[in-house]
């Protein structure tokens, strides 16, 4: 899913790739796609959850951060030499500005989040970022399709039968610091779609999480968890979840990520917050031993319900090569 030839040369995107638009893309790569991210992210915050029980959380998310970034950059360089890591001028301001909410903010907001609200649940709450990509849509004039808002609804019901019925206590503020970095992702993802990102997206992906991981390692200092550190203390249960985040979740999540962000409209994309809790409690099924009920059952069936209808209304609007949000009839 690179955005170059079999020469390593790079590929000048097409018009639809401007701010607003997306790339032309197989229905076969977009499917890949969209399973990977389901499949990686799924899987975050239980990594997540673990590698927090001995890690700090601004730290564990900025070391994850700045290592896969330089993964990133060790692979471009290999490819295309120290040259190919360069970025024009107009093209820093979306590489910080998306770093800084998704990578940076997002990222350490859920980590925060996480200390306290167990991996499901968590996941659960990040379900909501449909809502609030439709709120920015709306706030900027565009009209999501019908169908395209009673998906999102549909997958919120879903996810309300999941909520009826909590097993663990909630801890209020957990709660609502996961909610706000759901609220910056979102705005971040939008703020992807429309401002000048660079034509590699591996490039574009790895700025970002350096931008990103340096503003978590700063705001650690600030907070003080670089003094909580003891990496005497530090499980290898925490350190092989924290190399899974970092490679996996970071490294093939996030980049597959930005690489649909180019190619799908952004409600298709955000979908993956849907099928993550199903897939969150599977997992906890079967790591933690957790026990599904026949509300979770009939839960996951709406949620993905949902999601087969958002996609069915939202990819004939991305073949026929309109922009995010163009106005289409319900």
């Amino acid at each position: 899913m690179d955005d170059r030839d079999p020469r390593g040369t790079a590929l000048v995107p097409p018009p639809s790739a401007s701010p607003g638009g997306t790339t032309p893309t197989t229905p076969v790569a977009l499917a890949v796609g969209l399973a990977l991210l389901y499949l990686v992210w799924g899987s975050t915050y239980l990594g997540n959850r673990i590698a927090l029980e001995s890690l700090p959380p601004f730290v564990s998310t900025s070391t994850r951060f700045l290592a896969a970034a330089a993964v990133l950059f060790a692979v471009v360089a290999v490819r295309r030499g120290g040259a190919g890591l360069r970025l024009p001028r107009a093209e820093w301001t979306a590489v910080a500005v998306t770093g800084t909410l998704m990578v940076g903010t997002g990222s350490a907001l859920l980590a925060v989040g996480q200390q306290y609200v167990p991996s499901g649940l968590a996941s659960l709450l990040v379900a909501a970022m449909p809502v609030w990509v439709l709120v920015i849509r709306l706030g900027t004039g565009q009209r999501p399709a019908s169908l395209a808002v009673a998906g999102v609804l549909g997958g919120l019901a879903g996810l309300a039968l999941l909520l009826a019925a909590p097993t663990e206590r909630w801890h209020l503020v957990g709660m609502l610091t996961i909610v706000a970095s759901t609220v910056v992702w979102a705005l971040g993802s939008a703020l992807a779609q429309r401002l000048p990102m660079p034509a590699d997206h591996l490039v574009g992906t790895g700025w970002q999480m350096l931008v990103g991981g340096v503003g978590v390692a700063l705001a650690g200092l600030v907070v003080g968890d670089w003094g909580e550190l003891r990496l005497a203390a530090v499980t290898g249960r925490s350190w092989l979840a924290w190399a899974y985040l970092m490679l996996v979740c970071t490294v093939v999540g996030f980049s597959v990520y930005t690489w649909l962000l180019r190619r799908a409209p952004l409600q298709l994309v955000a979908t993956y917050a849907y099928v993550n809790p199903v897939l969150a409690v599977l997992l906890g099924m079967a790591v933690l031993g957790e026990r599904l009920t026949g509300q979770q059952v009939l839960a996951g069936g709406v949620v993905l319900a949902a999601v087969a209808l958002v996609v069915a209304r939202e990819r004939p609007r991305r073949w026929a090569g309109l922009p995010p949000g163009t106005p289409t009839p319900p």
